[in-house]
């Protein structure tokens, strides 16, 4: 595999960061994670311009300046992606801070730019096992406060908070988390956001202190263009028993549907009615059928 670092291809075995890097032991990295589809007009990026938009403010909250322009990030994620041939796989690119460093603040703010593009088979991972109805499990760790950090920012230190709410309910046999924050009040998953229905209305979290997602984005769109009311509102924990469905959005486990949290059933059929709605449209553009969403796809043989 090739990765494109500051301007050039090299091989991956060659990209290497030290663990005094300021980015490595502080965790100062920022990031993006966005699908690459196989399409009926070829491969492409999903939301590629919207990831950018989030990368670039993700920076501007870490006050991270970005050494190489928005066009110039554009054309390194789609040629990564054209020189490793990826038909149907992963983007992931970073901005980080390369010198080691033993204090907080860094003394030199040089930054790196690394993009990475793969295909799924090639690192032993298949999307398919998100797809499937997910056994959930809230976890007792809270999600971080927005006065505490900017929890709008895909910065890499951030997510310690979810690995550990994660790995809390997977080590009770749960397949994925839901987290809770600080005001008692459900936030997200670990990587995805999740929405619920009841009697045909869609309820999703507030974005007060959940991540803004790509495809969060695209259920909003989805549903509107199917005329289902959607709501934006808290939701405690102990409402969970009273939906009918309920379904996570993330780039890479795209709509994937929930059966239970903290193994209370949900009251209809998974995946419900809603649920596979969203999940049809939302086929549809990854596979380039609906012309009216096609600027989602950003097309690996150009724009």
């Amino acid at each position: 595999m090739k990765v494109w670092l500051d301007g050039t291809f090299r091989p991956e075995e060659e990209v290497r960061v030290s663990p005094l890097s300021h980015s490595f032991s502080r965790g100062s990295a920022i990031f993006e994670v966005l699908e690459v589809i196989d399409s009926k007009m070829g491969s492409a990026l999903f939301g590629l311009h919207e990831h950018l938009d989030r990368f670039f403010r993700t920076a501007e909250l870490v006050k991270m300046d970005i050494p190489v322009s928005r066009e110039t990030l554009v054309e390194a994620v789609l040629a990564t992606a054209r020189e490793n041939n990826v038909k149907r796989g992963v983007c992931k690119f970073f901005a980080y801070y390369t010198s080691p460093e033993l204090g907080l603040i860094p003394r030199d703010w040089s930054v790196s730019i690394a993009v990475y593009c793969m295909d799924y088979e090639s690192v032993g991972f298949s999307p398919e096992e998100f797809y499937g109805p997910a056994r959930v499990g809230i976890s007792s760790f809270k999600k971080l406060h927005p006065d505490t950090v900017p929890v709008h920012a895909k910065v890499t230190g951030n997510y310690v908070n979810a690995f550990l709410a994660e790995r809390e309910v997977m080590d009770k046999g749960f397949d994925d988390v839901i987290m809770v924050d600080t005001d008692g009040y459900i936030a997200e998953g670990a990587t995805a956001n999740i929405f619920f229905v009841k009697d045909g209305e869609v309820l999703t979290p507030r974005l007060r202190n959940i991540m803004t997602g790509i495809t969060r984005m695209v259920v909003l769109e989805i549903l509107a263009s199917l005329d289902v009311p959607c709501r934006e509102l808290d939701i405690y924990p102990e409402d969970v028993a009273w939906f009918d469905e309920a379904f996570y959005s993330g780039s890479i486990n795209s709509i994937q549907p929930v059966k239970s949290i903290d193994d209370i059933l949900l009251r209809g059929e998974c995946p419900g009615a809603v649920t596979l709605k969203v999940q049809d449209v939302f086929r549809d553009i990854c596979n380039g059928k609906n012309d009216s969403c096609n600027k989602w796809l950003s097309y690996v043989g150009g724009e």
